[in-house]
């Protein structure tokens, strides 16, 4: 079985406002450890600027997508809370 890399970053924005696709995981593993032992970093990000229609795509998704990670840790939360308040209040007779 071939050695796992460590997750890298999938997208950047760059200071001039553009966002960069990271296509590093195209490299075959001969090519990643090449680089790496070159440039003596574990982690490559080899990007690529996407157009403006394409970085708005991204960008909603990753909106949409952090919404739905918040509703779901806050949602999970909210439940808890309620298990607890419920476990506290005194019973009626």
């Amino acid at each position: 079985m071939p050695p796992r890399r460590a997750p890298q970053a999938a997208i950047a924005a760059a200071s001039d406002g553009s966002v960069l696709l990271n296509v590093a995981e195209l490299l075959s593993e001969t090519q990643h450890a090449r680089l790496r032992k070159q440039l003596g970093s574990a982690s490559i990000f080899i990007g690529i600027p996407l157009n403006e229609k394409d970085a708005a795509e991204i960008i909603e998704r990753l909106d949409g997508a952090a919404a739905e990670a918040s509703a779901h840790l806050l949602g999970g939360r909210a439940n808890k809370l309620r298990q607890v308040s419920s476990k506290r209040a005194p019973k009626r007779r």
